[in-house]
């Protein structure tokens, strides 16, 4: 709070008592002007008042020490002291006395002795009531210094209820704010109001106490308007524009909540990494997610914006929700390697699942599952993304088939994902079925088709045998035909042999699988 009880002010103080033989304190003019509205009871009080001659000559010393350069207000005060001590003082040479010696303690910021000798002041109840008005607003402020609230509210409240003070701006100020102190924000909003009312040099501290108040009340129309004007008066305070965008917004004016934060954006009073991204998350929430998404890749850029895991993975939903995948993927994978737990991963996995890059997406997901900090159903919904994924990427390969069966046995440990995980294996299950009954067809044929050449061979061989014209050529590869037989008679399949070498390659295959999956899983 602003000190009011300059050393101008305290030789105002005694300013009504004139010292005989000596210069008033105050001036004639200010004198002829308090004594032409003087009241009857007034008039009494000023025609029996005046200092005895050895309290003149005191003050008048006290008076030559406080005005000396520098100040003595040590020797002003000893004086006091001894003059307050003498016996037989009359109740006006006491109270001018007490007036003075307040003002210096005042000034040396003593205001707990200035309050005991203001309010002795009072009680005596002697001075002119002008005066008495003047020292009840100074018990007011003291009061206050010491948060002694209710008692601030009490003499401010009488002050502004005498006659030509209800114009005091500074009064009805700290009148509101003692009420704040005591969280009466009710009771502040009156006075606050006077206070900017009479405020005739709008200062900033009369719109701040009262935004305040309206804000503590959730009188949102009444901000509102206030801080338009503040946003006017102040231009350059970029509080205001947030605190006029948040009003809008409280008010359901979203479109002119974010037209209020982009203009102090554009304005370059928007520097804060908060706001920044309160403006980008506004142009999300009105159908713009692609300039929220330029503002905070901008902004990071520039270093406005820190490149943390809350801000990437903000900007990574933001390209994603304009449609722009690469970008959005590019964003969640930088937040995911500064993330301590595996969510992220997984949110990893699922974009590059939806762009059908496979084996990116398993990469992903297998690195959710490491890192782990995951529930139940979420490592149960990753495999079965993970199956999903070793399927997609290659339905043809036993090794696929195999990868992808492994994790949707593990998704069966998840309620959620059990249903689809036991479908999926039923239908690996049918697929494999139905390749190893084409393979047994397909068997058959060839058997078939080998056993109708061996009858072939064996009549041609014969043939040649008996002499028969027959093509040489021919008759030496039915003869090598006839040698590969089983020991029924039956020609060999040529093929059986490779079937038997990929059988065992893909089980060893399938071992190298299940290690590196058991990997996967842990």
């Amino acid at each position: 709070m602003r000190k009011h009880l300059s050393a101008a002010a305290i030789m105002a103080l005694v300013g009504m008592g004139a010292l005989p033989g000596a210069t008033p304190f105050a001036s004639t003019a200010n004198a002829a002007t308090a004594q032409s509205n003087q009241t009857p009871e007034e008039e009494r009080r000023r025609a029996r008042l005046s200092l005895s001659t050895s309290t003149a000559r005191v003050l008048q010393e006290v008076f030559n020490d406080i005005n000396s350069e520098p100040p003595n207000y040590a020797k002003a005060m000893d004086s006091l002291n001894r003059l307050l001590s003498r016996d037989g003082l009359s109740k006006f040479d006491e109270s001018t006395s007490l007036e003075l010696r307040a003002g210096i303690y005042a000034q040396q910021e003593n205001y707990a002795a200035a309050l005991r000798d203001f309010e002795r002041i009072l009680q005596l109840d002697e001075l002119p009531f002008d005066r008495l008005k003047q020292i009840r607003y100074y018990v007011a402020q003291l009061y206050f210094t010491q948060e002694r609230y209710a008692d601030a509210i009490r003499f401010m409240e009488l002050y502004l209820a005498e006659e030509g003070n209800v114009e005091d701006t500074n009064a009805w100020y700290i009148l509101a704010a003692a009420y704040v102190s005591q969280g009466n924000y009710q009771k502040a909003r009156r006075p606050a109001e006077r206070a900017l009312q009479y405020d005739e040099k709008k200062e900033k501290k009369s719109y701040d106490l009262l935004n305040l108040i309206y804000s503590e009340l959730q009188l949102n129309a009444e901000r509102g308007r206030l801080l338009e004007e503040m946003v006017e008066r102040f231009p350059n305070e970029e509080g205001y524009w947030a605190q006029l965008s948040g009003s809008y917004d409280a008010a359901g004016r979203r479109k002119d909540a974010l037209a209020t934060l982009e203009a102090a954006y554009n304005a370059g009073l928007i520097t804060d990494e908060d706001k920044i991204i309160a403006l980008a998350q506004y142009y999300s929430s009105l159908d713009n997610p692609y300039r929220g998404a330029k503002l905070i890749e901008e902004e990071m850029a520039a270093g406005a914006v820190k490149r943390d895991l809350d801000n990437l993975t903000l900007l990574s939903q933001l390209w994603s929700m304009s449609r722009e995948q690469d970008k959005a993927i590019e964003a969640l994978s930088a937040a995911a390697r500064i993330s301590p737990s595996g969510e992220l991963y997984y949110r990893l996995g699922q974009s590059y699942m939806a762009s059908e890059r496979f084996e990116e997406g398993i990469r992903a997901l297998n690195e959710a599952l490491e890192r782990g900090g995951l529930s139940a159903q979420d490592r149960g919904d990753i495999n079965l993304l993970l199956g999903n994924a070793y399927f997609q990427l290659d339905p043809d390969s036993a090794d696929g088939r195999r990868r992808a069966r492994r994790a949707f046995e593990r998704a069966l440990n998840s309620p959620r994902s059990r249903n689809s995980a036991q479908g999926w294996i039923a239908y690996i299950d049918a697929y494999e079925r139905t390749l190893r009954q084409q393979a047994e067809i397909e068997r058959i044929q060839r058997q078939e088709r080998l056993q109708r050449e061996r009858d072939r061979c064996d009549s041609l061989v014969d043939l040649a045998d008996l002499g028969g014209a027959v093509n040489e050529s021919d008759v030496s590869e039915c003869r090598a035909l006839i040698a590969r037989t089983d020991e029924q008679g039956r020609p060999l399949d040529p093929n059986a042999a490779s079937d038997e070498e990929e059988a065992a390659a893909t089980e060893e295959e399938g071992e190298a699988a299940d290690e590196e999956e058991a990997t996967d899983a842990g």
